[in-house]
């Protein structure tokens, strides 16, 4: 889950990396560290904290070089400490290597490595060691990391910088890179945002490629298959798409961007989500599959399925291997992720091979992907905050068309989705943001909140507690209304907050349940379309049809990004966590 951006060229590097590794952040703040060529020898610099601060401390900015690797790390195997922090570099000060992901069997790999003097305690120090190991005979760089590869196991992408080579030398395996080509020379990077300013010209690699980069050209082998193919293709966003667009923090700037992405649904072309429907009719049951903020979505979409006749199972990921004995040849998945590089999907991907694979997915050229046989793309652009917003939303959304089109009522999902989007512009008004800030300010304080609805609003809760969770390190428990009263009403008292989703065919029986909650002296903050008595803070949404969940978590983003807010926190990187979980 660590972010990595390469570049040879004749242009000077640095620039381009410095801007390149600070929209690459959200995948790990623990530490930074950078290596660059400075003809004789390879400059290494590195430190713990975020990588502003980093750059800011050796004054990069001042520095110059046609060919480097920056890194920004998530901390798996090693703790966050400034020998541990990438690029590590080999015993001779030739080799620098930037990796991200999992060495499994990196323990005896380093046993192996008689009379190596390792400085870290990281898996990916076994890396630089047995290229710098593979190189003493001779060999070339290229020569030494097909060697490695074949060596290693597990998800390990990396990027290796040769004091005595022009090139970089990068593989893929399991993490995320991607080519940038540019005018004036090559990057190589864990994601696309942090180059789009330069060129949006890319080749994403597949698991087994071997990159070789110069500063004019490049050379692409894959050393497991002869048969892929490595076509140029086009970002489909731009570079505005990876700024804060004025905004104080992406989070918000990514819920606000909501309104349009779903008004940009309603005019779109519904041909995929038609080609979808017959195959779910036909299906003995369909799995959602998803990890996280996506299998909120996965439990919402099965909800609606399950409504419309079909036999739906939401499923996390690591738990799909839990079901390869009672899966059908008949049986479709839908696989959903933000990333496109859950690691725990894919683990499972042999598992449901043969299987039909639909996949609604943010990133295009993603290993998931690439595995699917239909993808609905979200089309959401970058999503940078580490806290999953208008990805949530979409992949909802989309899973409630398909829903709908399989019971044939696609075209009255889409005037609800029209309803959605007219109300939408009554939902983020002045009045009603102010009732958010001021519920933030009462929940700030607090250890712990409980959220609660019932049928699809306890989904909705769900998610809502995780974004609490998430940003404003509050602990928040999400319950279903109708079970509270089955023994955690009992850590119920006067000092207790509890926010309600209320809405639908089960409203009645939700303002009841609130009602024995509120009894024992529990605070009300009502998400709902018109007040209840039964509210002590009442936030109003908008109705939306089969949608009214969409205007529910856009309240709850913004009631966590408020609340984080008025606690000072850094929204955009909670601790502890990155974006992309590409490690199991």
């Amino acid at each position: 889950m660590c972010g990595i951006i390469g570049y040879n060229g004749t242009d000077d590097a640095i620039p381009y990396l410095v801007e390149g590794i600070k929209n690459l952040e959200y995948r790990g703040y623990d530490s930074f560290g950078c290596a660059f060529d400075k003809g004789n020898s390879i400059v290494i610099k590195k430190d713990i904290g975020r990588v502003e601060d980093v750059i800011n401390k050796y004054k990069l900015q001042n520095l110059h070089s046609n060919r480097g690797v920056f890194h920004t790390r998530w901390a798996t195997t090693g703790s966050v400490t400034v020998e541990n922090a990438h690029p590590i570099m080999d015993c001779t000060g030739r080799i620098a290597v930037a990796h991200n992901g999992i060495i499994e069997n990196w323990t005896e790999l380093k046993d192996s490595l008689h009379g190596h003097k390792f400085v870290s305690n990281t898996d990916t120090e076994v890396l630089s060691h047995l290229i710098e190991e593979n190189m003493k005979g001779g060999n070339t760089v290229v020569d030494a990391v097909k060697t490695v590869f074949k060596k290693i196991k597990g998800s390990s992408s990396f990027v290796v910088l040769n004091r005595d080579s022009n090139e970089l030398v990068a593989i893929k395996k399991g993490s995320p890179l991607v080519l940038g080509l540019a005018k004036n020379g090559i990057f190589i990077s864990s994601d696309v945002p942090s180059f789009v300013k330069h060129t949006n010209r890319v080749i994403y690699l597949f698991d087994g490629d071997m990159a070789i980069i110069g500063k004019k050209h490049y050379k692409i082998s894959n050393l497991i298959s002869k048969k892929i193919k490595h076509n140029v293709s086009i970002a489909n966003f731009s570079a505005k798409d990876a700024d804060k667009g004025g905004y104080e923090h992406f989070m918000l700037k990514e819920i606000m961007e909501q309104p349009g992405l779903l008004k940009k649904l309603e005019m779109s072309d519904f041909g995929e989500i038609l080609k979808i429907a017959p195959l779910l009719k036909t299906a003995s049951g369909v799995y959602l599959v998803g990890a996280g903020t996506s299998f909120h979505a996965a439990r919402l979409g099965a909800r609606m399925f399950r409504e419309n006749g079909i036999n739906a199972i939401p499923v996390q990921g690591q738990d799909l291997i839990t079901y390869k004995n009672v899966i059908l040849p008949n049986d479709v998945f839908i696989i959903i992720s933000q990333s496109g590089e859950t690691a725990d999907i894919i683990t499972a991907l042999p598992i449901i091979k043969a299987n039909r694979k639909i996949g609604i997915i943010n990133v295009e050229g993603s290993t998931l992907s690439r595995a699917v046989d239909i993808l609905v793309s979200l089309n959401t652009g970058p999503e940078k905050s580490v806290a999953s917003t208008k990805a949530f939303t979409l992949s909802a959304v989309y899973l409630t068309l398909i829903a709908a089109a399989t019971a044939g009522t696609l075209e009255n999902a889409i005037s609800d989705l029209k309803l959605m989007n007219i109300n939408m512009y009554n939902l983020l008004v002045p009045s009603v943001l102010a009732v958010i800030r001021s519920a933030a300010e009462k929940i700030n304080r607090l250890d712990s909140i409980f959220f609660l609805g019932r049928d699809y609003n306890y989904i909705v809760a769900v998610e809502a507690a995780l974004k609490m969770k998430e940003v404003a390190y509050i602990h928040a428990e999400a319950i279903d209304a109708a079970t509270f009263k089955h023994g955690p009403i009992a850590l119920v008292s006067d000092k207790t907050y509890a926010i309600a989703f209320v809405s639908g065919a089960i409203e009645k029986e939700t303002l009841n349940n609130l009602q024995e909650v509120k009894a024992r002296g529990c605070k009300i903050i009502g998400i709902a379309n018109k007040p209840q008595d039964v509210f002590d803070i009442f936030i109003r949404t908008q109705d939306a049809g089969r949608f009214d969940f969409v205007m529910q978590a856009i309240i709850a983003q913004l009631l966590a990004y408020e609340t984080a807010r008025k606690k000072g926190l850094d929204i955009d990187h909670p601790k502890n966590l990155a974006k992309s979980v590409t490690t199991l």
